[in-house]
């Protein structure tokens, strides 16, 4: 006979399909929800700042006092670059403040509703493929804020938290230096949400 008729036919294993498995950040949803809710806080608290600020009619003086009785004005690391462009040129500064936090504001609060659209279910959780642009501008508004924060932390004389017993019955980290870190971190989450974003297309 035949030998290859002998021969006992096994079945053949077809190598099993590589999946593709699209993820979040390993820090994973809990921390984009925390990071959503920092960023719609921040979003706020620049959209309405600048909208204080735009109501204010004589805003330009108004700024123009805040900055000549400043610390950091007279003795700080911004002193020189202040005196020499800032001062001269203090109401396009004035403009510049007014419409940068009103714009940080807008992009910041947009950057949060589309992480919080991008956890639901159904069709108003579905990727349109905006979704990557949008949190590579929020990082930056992010990265914006901080820097922007710092500015008037140094303008203002701000120095980094110490047990001081004036400060008893207040915040122990003035305000403006606590946005720096908190934009870092929107800055930080929103980059890394671009990144599995940009590499899933």
């Amino acid at each position: 006979m035949n030998t290859s008729m002998n021969t006992m036919q096994r079945p053949v294993r077809s190598a099993a399909p590589k999946v593709t498995i699209r993820r979040l950040p390993a820090s994973g949803n809990t921390a984009l929800a925390a990071s959503a809710l920092i960023q719609a806080a921040l979003g706020i608290e620049f959209l309405l700042s600048g909208l204080n600020k735009l109501a204010d009619p004589n805003f330009v003086g108004n700024f123009k006092a805040f900055v000549d009785a400043s610390p950091g004005t007279h003795n700080g690391l911004l002193a020189g670059l202040i005196h020499a462009l800032v001062q001269p040129n203090i109401g396009f500064f004035a403009s510049l403040t007014k419409y940068a936090e009103l714009g940080l504001g807008i992009v910041l609060l947009l950057g949060a509703l589309e992480v919080g659209r991008r956890r639901l279910s159904g069709r108003f959780g579905v990727e349109h493929g905006y979704e990557a642009p949008v949190a590579l501008i929020a990082a930056f508004a992010g990265l914006a804020a901080a820097g922007l924060s710092l500015s008037i932390a140094l303008l203002m004389g701000e120095s980094l938290p110490t047990i001081t017993p004036g400060r008893a019955l207040t915040t122990a980290i003035p305000v403006e230096l606590l946005l720096v870190p908190l934009g870092i971190a929107v800055a930080w989450m929103e980059a890394g949400r671009f990144r599995v974003l940009h590499r899933a297309h």
